[in-house]
């Protein structure tokens, strides 16, 4: 039986049950969870009105446990607008990369998680299921840092966590903006004023840390939120030997930038990671039909790794599909 402790609740992604939790408690979680129904055909479009909503309707103060497996937990804030969507057993959270990561649980490799946010993909690619990987996660706001460090240490500190922001070259101080923790960037657009600030370090320097000293193949995972190119700029060790980099092209690109500079300065290859319909991007202009709202990000895998290249095609090719 799932247990709560003291002042928190506990909430089992597996099973579904929750503890700990006042009626007016699981009145929200239920909320919340058919909202995630109700707006999966429109890719959750209007759950964060809904979670703050449901967060002021129906107060608390305790933060909630989310199981995510037998060995991994993450710890958000009550109705958080952004992961509280996990509440829902059935809810498919960027299910592809889970697919990855499960898919080479064999595989001797170093996770890098570029934007890391509370940790998700951190405390996964850490679990026994993904294969205990060594994993160092980086979150520029300080804020939301707070949270990552919390997880890794509610996960008995199994990963690192660096408080810096992804940049080209490392050593450098740059301004972060945005409200939203999942939506926080070092890139100014319009009058938007800055919260906070961060010095950057480069994927390079990551994956030269001692966590990865017996490690010759990587994960890079790269949520930096306008930053892309930069983060590839500064990654040529990484990009020279046996790397796979997830990252997300934004629908608001019509000019389709990263994956851009990706096939055409980096010339990697690059798959589309989208349910049921996952491809090889050959010409730009086949993302003109795959980006069709503006305001989401799409998936991407890039590498010219002859290694992580013979298993993404596996993938692709339907021999294993997303679980």
């Amino acid at each position: 039986m799932l247990q709560a402790r003291t002042g928190e609740i506990s909430v089992d992604r597996i099973q579904g049950s929750v503890a700990g939790a006042a009626l007016h408690e699981r009145a929200a979680i239920g909320v919340l969870r058919l909202s995630t129904v109700v707006l999966r055909p429109f890719h959750d479009y209007g759950f964060s009105y809904i979670a703050r909503f449901t967060r002021k309707l129906l107060p608390s103060t305790k933060p909630m446990l989310l199981k995510l497996s037998d060995d991994s937990f993450m710890r958000v804030d009550y109705c958080d607008a952004y992961w509280s969507t996990l509440l829902s057993p059935s809810y498919k959270y960027e299910q592809w990369i889970a697919t990855l990561l499960t898919d080479s649980a064999d595989v001797d490799y170093g996770f890098i998680d570029g934007g890391a946010n509370h940790g998700y993909w951190s405390i996964l690619a850490s679990g026994a299921k993904a294969g205990s990987k060594p994993v160092v996660a980086i979150e520029a706001a300080s804020d939301t840092f707070a949270h990552l460090d919390d997880n890794r240490r509610l996960n008995g500190e199994r990963f690192t966590a660096l408080n810096r922001a992804i940049g080209a070259v490392g050593g450098e101080r740059v301004l972060i903006y945005g409200a939203k923790h999942e939506a926080r960037t070092t890139v100014a657009t319009g009058d938007a004023k800055p919260i906070l600030d961060c010095v950057t370090i480069s994927l390079d320097e990551v994956a030269a840390m001692d966590e990865f000293v017996d490690t010759d193949k990587f994960i890079v995972k790269l949520d930096v939120e306008g930053v892309e190119v930069a983060a590839f700029s500064g990654a040529s060790q990484l990009l020279a030997g046996d790397s796979v980099f997830v990252y997300e092209e934004h629908g608001s690109d019509r000019a389709h930038e990263t994956t851009r500079y990706v096939l055409e300065d980096l010339g990697l290859k690059v798959f589309w990671l989208g349910a049921g319909a996952t491809q090889e991007i050959v010409a730009l202009d086949t993302l003109d039909g795959i980006k069709k709202s503006r305001r989401f990000g799409y998936d991407m895998v890039a590498t010219k790794s002859p290694f992580w290249l013979s298993r993404l095609e596996r993938l692709v090719s339907g021999q294993t599909r997303p679980h």
